[in-house]
């Protein structure tokens, strides 16, 4: 969860009242530039309002500003808007104080100036104007222009929430949640959360499913939590996606259910996120709430390979290495394992290690294969490290040495792997019992220093 940053949302309001000093023939013609401004026939509007601001009509001052603001029929030109907006924002309109602090704010056209942002938006803010009420929240809370102030960015963010606007409602909600200028609290956080929410609002519906997700101040509760994922991701929350996907995939606190697993992990899979396009290449290559489909399996793993997922390049490797649902191909196999052991993904630097090992998809080269294996066998792969300790024993790749061998294997039975413990009882057959004992003192120190790093 994070603070909501300050919008560039520019007032849109057409001044449609002229003065009530204006003359007959002043307001003929302030009716006849809204006429064609409402018409999109901005050069004459601008013509009848120029003459109008000119003679020092508030509500053509504004509507001149405005259109050079907004590029209107005429080049953007934001130091001319600035100069219209001056006297209406001095004399107190709204839009205008708005439209001068986001021109500064954001450095539209001009140079950025967060101090006058500060001071136009604080004249908006003082008259009720929810949005510069939040703007002021976001730069005292971030030392925009400013000392970064809490105090004073939680009075606005309630002045505005009070109102019901609902970034502000939402930023409140946020530093309650994690006590950022206030205590802790997440009964508080809950209450203008829900406030958001209610406006349907999806980070807020998000935020509520977090808390509940997590037991976060609150007992958990999966159920309100996947309640909640589901009304943020129906519009398109891609976390909150994800999020109710793996809930459904695993059980948790509810019953599984691959079928909605799989719907959801494709929404936020559609959206571009990776972990969901892996999830989903896992589910359609097992047959999870659906058929087995290794072409769409793939078609998703590559999604998520292509965002540097190693993981998901490590299941193209093995698709092609397989030959399932693409033709079994050595050499594409080889180079999706190699992106994924250089990002330090131990099945793939152990099955790198076995094509170099091998020489399939590539030349064998014996250095390399024991580089990989090592690699992989450091992270505590028992596979690697059996593998590795074969090679140690061959001689392949290296000075043959049966006490790495046996250590090697050791380590490998200790993880788990049976082809190392008959490996270890294979190779004492051929050492003395002084080097078994340096072997055996190896592998416990290495697996020691493993528990500790785990």
């Amino acid at each position: 969860m994070n603070y909501r940053i300050s919008a560039a949302w520019i007032a849109l309001k057409i001044a449609v009242m002229c003065s009530a000093v204006a003359g007959p023939l002043m307001a003929a013609d302030f009716k006849a530039g809204l006429d064609a401004f409402n018409a999109k026939d901005y050069a004459t509007a601008l013509d009848e309002w120029l003459a109008l601001a000119e003679d020092g009509d508030l509500n053509a001052m504004y509507n001149v500003a405005l259109i050079y603001d907004e590029g209107l029929g005429v080049p953007v030109d934001r130091v001319k808007a600035i100069k219209w907006y001056l006297e209406p924002a001095n004399r107190g309109d709204v839009a205008a104080q708005f439209n001068l602090a986001t021109i500064h704010d954001y450095g539209q056209g001009v140079d950025e100036d967060n101090e006058a942002a500060i001071k136009w938006y604080r004249a908006a803010a003082e008259q009720a104007d929810e949005q510069a009420q939040y703007n002021l929240g976001v730069m005292y809370g971030s030392g925009e222009g400013v000392a970064i102030d809490l105090n004073e960015s939680i009075r606005w963010y309630r002045l505005g929430a009070d109102q019901g606007h609902v970034a502000s409602q939402y930023n409140l909600g946020y530093t309650y949640d994690v006590g950022k200028g206030v205590t802790e609290d997440n009964q508080e956080a809950l209450k203008w959360y829900r406030m958001a929410a209610a406006q349907g609002d999806s980070e807020a519906q998000y935020a509520i499913a977090l808390i509940y997700d997590l037991g976060d101040g609150v007992p958990e509760d999966n159920v309100i939590a996947v309640e909640w994922y589901e009304l943020a991701g129906e519009q398109g929350h891609v976390k909150a996606q994800f999020n109710v996907a793996v809930m459904y995939d695993v059980g948790e606190g509810i019953e599984e259910d691959n079928e909605l697993s799989l719907h959801w992990y494709r929404a936020a899979a559609v959206l571009g996120h990776p972990d969901a396009q892996f999830n989903l290449g896992v589910m359609l290559e097992n047959g999870e709430g659906t058929e087995i489909d290794f072409v769409e399996a793939l078609k998703w793993y590559r999604l998520a390979a292509d965002q540097g997922s190693a993981q998901a390049q490590y299941a193209v490797a093995v698709l092609f290495d397989n030959g399932n649902g693409v033709a079994e191909d050595n050499v594409a196999a080889m180079a999706w394992y190699e992106r994924a052991a250089e990002q330090g993904d131990a099945d793939a630097q152990n099955n790198l290690g076995a094509m170099y090992d091998a020489g399939e998809g590539i030349a064998e080269d014996n250095i390399q294969a024991i580089k990989w294996y090592s690699l992989s066998a450091d992270q505590g792969n028992p596979i690697a490290q059996n593998n590795l300790g074969a090679m140690y024993y061959a001689g392949e790749g290296a000075k043959r040495d049966t006490v790495q061998a046996y250590k090697w294997f050791y380590i490998a039975e200790e993880l788990g792997s049976d082809d190392g413990k008959q490996n270890r009882i294979i190779s004492a057959t051929s050492m003395r019992s002084s080097e078994v004992l340096q072997a055996r003192k190896l592998a416990r120190a290495w697996l020691a220093e493993f528990e500790v790093l785990e």
